[in-house]
């Protein structure tokens, strides 16, 4: 296929990306859900795109592996004009080609194609970082609104109170006291609510960065908190059945690389064979008959000999970059390992966590509030004790909203350590010779 494009890109990340682009134009607020932000990152991400170079550089370096040398030409010509002046000199020309003793040429453009191989990986692996970090401060801004959004119906609820303990202090059964008490609550609950929506409005500009959009372009996260939990949750499996870790992909293949340079290596103490055919014209005297003229076809071979540099210590340098490359493959592996435990755990516990925090706590506590709160309009519990319950309560949904992004966190490093987005997954397409590299 010609003008095969850099990155796996399919329609749908097209079509976000050009929507972002024609609304961003028009400046009409951009309207993203989860998914969609993170194909919108991967598409217009700045610092993704300037990585996409790499890609680039690496394929001109393969264009340009495993040439042959120029062949040379030399032109050389005598005259005794200076001398005897007797109109004797000579003429030559000649055509030199190296021709490669060793297979150096073709191991050096295998070299070179692993070049491509292992920037392709490295960009794959920077977009699975950017998957990751593209859902965190997708959640991270959700778990700010859903806070201030939470804040919002406290707010309201401790309004109703200070309303109604103005209404038993007009009606004389309430002190003022009673009226302080709920007046503070509900300005502080109004000013953790300024702090929710200012964290969220931080957080959405973190966001665009990494979604390529400028600061005042406006931007409206379309899935809720619920929704984008119950998306995230549903979609990433449980118990990752393999790992697909470009990272690793790309450990590997430097191992390979560097066993093919200790072959180079050897390779290159052969420079090559020179081959060259000359031809002379000659003009010289020949007494007694005066000057004379000759004609020489000539072939001339030029043998390198490894004897002061058999490449010893490129040899060795290689090696050892292999045994590093074999070690670093070795403890990534380990590394990769742990970080999926290590999320699996983490998963299984917030779960456990949440589940019980909502049985054991939150249900309790709600149906005491509900019960204080009929018992203090019949007049029958003190007014502090309803406050108190109700502070606690709306820590307590506070906290749950915390556990539930800990845990989509939790599953987005899982997705993450185990390489299971499907844009991590695709399949890696190198671009061909007719494509145009990318433009920012």
């Amino acid at each position: 296929m010609s003008g095969m494009r850099l990155l796996s890109c399919g329609v749908p990340i097209l079509i976000v990306a050009m929507a972002v682009r024609s609304l961003a134009a028009e400046g009409r607020a951009t309207t993203l859900g989860l998914e969609a932000a993170v194909q919108t990152a991967l598409m217009n991400n700045r610092g993704l795109q300037a990585a996409q170079f790499t890609v680039w550089k690496a394929k001109g370096r393969l264009a340009q592996a495993g040439k042959w040398m120029n062949p040379d030409l030399e032109l050389a010509g005598m005259s005794d004009v200076l001398f005897g002046n007797k109109g004797e000199g000579a003429f030559s020309v000649g055509v030199y080609q190296t021709f490669p003793l060793t297979a150096r040429l073709g191991l050096a453009r295998e070299a070179t194609r692993f070049d491509v191989l292992c920037a392709l990986r490295e960009i794959r692996n920077q977009e699975r970082l950017l998957i990751a970090e593209t859902q965190g401060a997708y959640f991270h801004a959700l778990e700010s609104q859903a806070r201030a959004e939470a804040l919002a119906g406290l707010r309201e609820a401790a309004g109703k109170t200070l309303a109604f303990t103005r209404q038993r202090i007009e009606a004389g059964q309430g002190g003022l006291p009673e009226q302080s008490l709920a007046l503070v609550e509900e300005r502080r609950i109004w000013n953790e609510g300024q702090a929710a929506r200012t964290d969220a409005e931080l957080r959405t500009l973190a966001l665009k960065t990494l979604l390529g959009l400028e600061a005042d372009q406006p931007l409206r996260l379309s899935d809720s908190f619920d929704t984008a939990f119950a998306k995230i949750s549903t979609r990433i499996p449980p118990r990752p059945a393999t790992l697909h870790r470009p990272d690793a992909e790309l450990l590997l293949l430097e191992v390979e690389r560097a066993g093919l340079e200790i072959q180079l290596a050897r390779a290159e103490a052969w420079s090559g064979v020179r081959i060259g055919v000359e031809y002379t014209y000659d003009q010289g005297m020949d007494e007694p008959e005066g000057l004379g003229t000759d004609h020489f076809l000539g072939v001339s071979v030029s043998l390198p000999l490894p004897l002061l540099d058999a490449k010893e210590g490129l040899i060795e340098e290689r090696s050892a970059a292999r045994d590093e490359a074999s070690a670093r493959l070795r403890a990534a592996r380990l590394e990769m390992g742990n970080a999926v435990a290590t999320a699996l755990r983490s998963v299984a516990l917030l779960k456990s966590r949440i589940k019980e925090f909502e049985n054991e706590v939150i249900q309790p506590v709600a149906q005491t509030e509900k019960d204080l709160d009929q018992a203090f309009t019949r007049g029958l519990v003190d007014f502090r004790d309803l406050l108190v319950i109700r502070h606690q309560q709306a820590n307590l949904e506070l906290e749950l909203i915390s556990l539930r992004a800990q845990l989509a966190a939790a599953l987005i490093a899982l997705e993450s350590a185990s390489g299971g987005h499907p844009s991590v997954r695709r399949e890696y397409l190198v671009p061909s010779s007719k494509s145009k590299a990318p433009r920012l």
